[in-house]
């Protein structure tokens, strides 16, 4: 649970330093005045990486040469405090007073997820952002998940470099072997998951949506071969395309409503309902063995939802056990929500409201 976040040059904001509640944060503040970049400067301490852009430099403040966002955190390992800085294109990231390799190792103590405008794209786009979405899951449940992901991608790279320098069987056969052994692990901890948050998706979503939803994982490669035995029946066609076609890096969730895509039948407002209930899941899935709480960040859910969609989504929230951050422009927004703690928030400048 963040407990502190102090931010330094990122986007509009100069400086700010919040103290944040247990319960829920409101952000308050007209349009383009810095609530958006609280939540992603929040959200790249716990992901490293930003939900607007890939270009880091955008994040600098114009005129700086770097960013820093340092969070206070009360953790299943006692107070810590995480910090990351981006400064002259490089990164560094700290934890309890050291440097670490890997972000992962914030992420672990900081779990943040997050409903924003943009969260119908989990929907609406390509099999990429609900995987990693999905991997988000998994690691917070099974620390040792991202060991394996990392050697598998690291196979990965290495058979597709081997498949564009038009590699004999051989050299593709020993990257073969190691994406089964690590890519099968993937998979078996990608399934278990899946299976666990399955329950807790449709029992949010339809109520949500007024229908019956199931999830349904996908894992990449066909259901009755192993996948060593699908990387060498696709490598014919793997040569051809000088990539690797089959595995966990092709996995991907469906969403069905009545047996039917959901992606081919909702609306808009429904796809951000279907996403935000994905979301949630995941958020009462960790919850049931956590000791600490994720942080639910919502970008102004007032604008975006109608007045019975809103109403739906925070009776849901009010049930999971979260630390809620919710930007709106005015007080009716924040309305419903058990907010212990307020900032006004004007060209970068937060202020506390009493």
């Amino acid at each position: 649970m963040l407990t502190e976040v102090e931010i330094t040059n990122f986007r509009c904001i100069e400086s700010a330093r919040l103290e944040l509640g247990s319960a829920g944060t409101g952000i308050l503040g007209s349009n383009a005045s810095g609530k958006t970049s609280l939540l992603e400067a929040i959200f790249f301490l716990g992901h490293g990486r930003s939900f607007r852009t890939n270009v880091r430099d955008k994040l600098v403040r114009a005129g700086s040469r770097f960013f820093r966002v340092v969070g206070k955190v009360e953790s299943a390992r006692g107070p810590l405090t995480a910090g990351t800085e981006y400064i002259d294109g490089e990164s560094r990231t700290r934890l309890a007073g050291e440097g670490v390799s890997s972000v992962s190792q914030i992420a672990e103590v900081v779990p943040i997820q997050l409903i924003d405008p943009g969260v119908h794209r989990l929907v609406e786009e390509g099999s990429a952002r609900r995987r990693r979405l999905l991997d988000w899951g998994v690691f917070h449940v099974k620390h040792d998940f991202i060991h394996g992901w990392r050697r598998y991608q690291r196979a990965l790279s290495q058979r597709n470099a081997a498949l564009r320098a038009g590699q004999g069987p051989e050299v593709l056969s020993a990257w073969e072997r190691e994406l089964d052994q690590y890519g099968t692990a993937i998979d078996q901890a990608r399934a278990s998951y899946s299976s666990d948050l399955a329950p807790h998706f449709e029992s949010i979503a339809g109520p949500l949506l007024d229908e019956s939803v199931t999830l349904t994982y996908r894992r990449g490669w066909p259901t009755d071969q192993t996948l060593l035995e699908a990387l060498g029946n696709a490598r014919l066609q793997d040569q051809r395309l000088r990539t690797t076609t089959v595995g966990p890096h092709r996995a991907d969730l469906a969403f069905k409503m009545a047996g039917v895509s959901a992606k081919d039948r909702v609306s808009r407002g429904q796809q951000k309902m279907l996403a935000a209930a994905f979301i949630l899941a995941q958020t009462r899935l960790r919850a049931e063995t956590a000791t600490v709480p994720t942080c639910l960040l919502l970008d102004d859910p007032a604008a975006e939802l109608d007045v019975d969609n809103l109403g739906k989504l925070l009776k849901v929230i009010d049930t999971i056990p979260s630390q809620l951050i919710v930007t709106s422009v005015s007080e009716s927004g924040l309305s419903g929500m058990n907010i212990a703690r307020r900032f006004h928030v004007e060209q970068g400048k937060f202020a506390p409201m009493l």
